[in-house]
């Protein structure tokens, strides 16, 4: 969430990015908090300079009572501030509860370095890396593969839970966990520090993290009778774990990581090639998480998107980098790069990670600060997906894909595979 103080003082800057996000209707957002904290401001005040006036008149009503003086009229003035405070207070809820809903509907504010746009098609392309592979044979799709060597059943996903859920198996299954553990290896060799987390959180946690009150319609799966929510990301326990904490200064940045399945309501396109492992309600990720200061924002940023391009290069997977656009940018982020893999069936590139800055926009809903003693702010933090497993399988399986329809696995992978080079091929 932004600072409601400064989003008050500052209404023309405010406007200014909402446009440039192409988020004009949360210009109604900015006119409630306008109208309403200032109602909230001086109620408080109020309410200060009574229970003030409170305390000073029970001290004079002590002291006249020990000096055996007429107490009466100050007796009489007392009775009426409770009821008055009250009334006070329940508006004074009232108009906080208005002010902070509002200010939880607008988006972080851009980083001035990010590309104007309108929607995804206007995000920038940084860079490419790797050799795009001339394949003389028809690619099987990943499904028909999968089937055919008998390393998934995706009717069993759909009969016993639905459809966006898969059983693999095998070789496959090996493959998923192989990039895994790769992933922890290749983060703990970084230095960062390995968690396990709750896979459920509470609504105000899981609140603070997402981008904004229409993931919860749109991403995240509620238990039923609980206030609890499963993970859309090992990004929203990592990011919780200091929620209300003050973090010594010298202890920064403090680099974190994750493996988690994630949970998302949205599968997506219905194309045979965004089905089954592409889009998924449940997937395995290995999830990234730094806290900064202000100071290091920028510098871990690009440490985190070259770490997992380091990674990605390993496969040897070609991708692109990806700048997102004001338009197509989440609500948290202040800047966000993608890796885009290439997926040589379907002839483009698509999104396998995502790197974004969300600067102090997270720290400020869970209230995570740093202190140096002399110096006190709210911390920077980060995300970046290390690798999410099923479209890094996809990858794999159409970028290793034989024309004996086996495929090859990447060497880096092979240790983690039991000395397995070739999927599909009898062993």
């Amino acid at each position: 969430m932004l600072d409601v103080k400064f989003v008050v003082e500052n209404p023309e800057l405010i406007k200014k990015d909402l446009k440039k996000r192409g988020k004009e209707f949360k210009l109604e957002n900015l006119k409630a908090i306008l109208e309403f904290y200032p109602k909230w401001k001086k109620i408080k005040q109020e309410l200060d300079d009574l229970r003030n006036k409170r305390n000073i008149i029970s001290e004079n009503i002590n002291k006249l009572k020990k000096e055996g003086k007429d107490i009466s009229s100050l007796i009489k003035e007392i009775k009426e501030i409770p009821e008055r405070i009250k009334v006070l207070e329940l508006e004074e809820i009232d108009l906080k509860d208005k002010v902070d809903f509002n200010v939880n509907k607008l988006p972080n504010l851009l980083d001035p370095s990010v590309p104007l746009g309108k929607s995804d098609k206007d995000n920038k392309e940084i860079k490419k890396w790797g050799k795009i592979p001339k394949i003389k044979f028809e690619l099987k799709n990943h499904a028909e593969l999968l089937e055919r060597l008998g390393f998934a059943d995706f009717e069993a996903g759909i009969n016993n839970t639905g459809r966006g859920f898969n059983y693999l198996l095998k070789d496959v299954a090996l493959l998923d966990m192989a990039l895994q553990r790769y992933g922890v290896d290749f983060l703990i060799k970084n230095k960062f520090t390995p968690v396990v987390p709750p896979m459920l959180l509470n609504h105000k946690t899981l609140l603070s993290v997402l981008s904004g009150l229409e993931d919860f319609e749109n991403v995240i799966y509620k238990v039923e009778n609980e206030d609890l929510y499963l993970i859309g990301t090992g990004e929203h326990p990592l990011v919780s774990l200091f929620k209300n904490k003050t973090l010594a200064k010298e202890n920064l940045p403090i680099k974190l990581f994750t493996v988690t399945p994630c949970f998302r309501k949205e599968v997506g396109g219905h194309g045979i090639d965004t089905k089954w492992l592409f889009r998924m309600h449940q997937f395995n990720k290995v999830e990234q998480v730094v806290f900064c200061t202000s100071k290091d924002s920028i510098k871990m940023h690009k440490y985190m998107q070259a770490l997992t391009e380091k990674f990605f290069q390993s496969l040897k997977i070609p991708y692109r980098v990806i700048e997102i656009c004001s338009g197509d940018l989440g609500a948290k982020f202040a800047k966000q790069w993608d890796i885009e893999a290439w997926f040589p069936r379907q002839k483009e590139y698509k999104e396998v990670t995502s790197a974004g800055n969300c600067t102090d926009f997270q720290a400020r809903a869970l209230n995570i600060k740093y202190s140096s003693g002399k110096e006190k702010d709210y911390v920077h933090i980060l995300n970046n997906t290390m690798v999410a497993t099923s479209r890094a399988m996809v990858a794999i399986l159409e970028n290793y894909q034989q024309k004996d329809g086996t495929i090859k696995v990447p060497r880096v992978l092979i240790p983690y595979m039991h000395g397995i080079k070739v999927i599909g091929k009898k062993h």
